[in-house]
């Protein structure tokens, strides 16, 4: 992944181009000091399946997963989707009937909905991750067999 750095005043510069607006005075009225880093930007999961969100009240639920040296999260699915970004380590997705995919730190991916899985760690190092799920209340975000 090409990982492109903006400053958020080029980024608001640009939208003001496009809008008309500007921004006049001499003390700053934006951000200062601050980067934009992309992370991501999918249209289908890592596996290629199409990216579909839930209908009615619908939220997003966040967490930081840490998996031990040889621990595992356990084989799961994902009735919503959900968002991955690697924080630490390199974690191995094991896919049922689509291969084992590794992602490593500063990686981010769109992880597969209603297909069982199951992440691994391989490595040495504790794998740290960020997971925020897009669902529906009353509907889970994971599933287990």
């Amino acid at each position: 992944m090409t990982r492109t750095k903006l400053t958020l005043a080029v980024a608001l510069g640009l939208l003001a181009c496009r809008t008309g607006v500007a921004q006049t005075g001499s003390a700053p009225q934006g951000p200062v000091g601050l980067t934009l880093t992309p992370v991501l930007e999918a249209h289908t999961t890592f596996s290629g399946q199409a990216i579909r969100f839930p209908q009615g009240e619908t939220g997003f639920t966040a967490a930081v997963l840490e998996v031990a040296p040889g621990g595992q999260v356990g084989r799961h699915m994902h009735p919503v989707p959900t968002f991955v970004y690697i924080l630490d380590g390199t974690l191995s997705i094991e896919m049922e009937g689509h291969g084992t995919h590794s992602f490593s730190a500063g990686q981010a991916l769109a992880e597969v909905t209603h297909t069982w899985h199951n992440g691994r760690n391989l490595g040495s190092a504790p794998v740290r991750f960020l997971v925020v799920f897009a669902g529906q209340r009353g509907t889970p975000n994971l599933i287990r067999p």
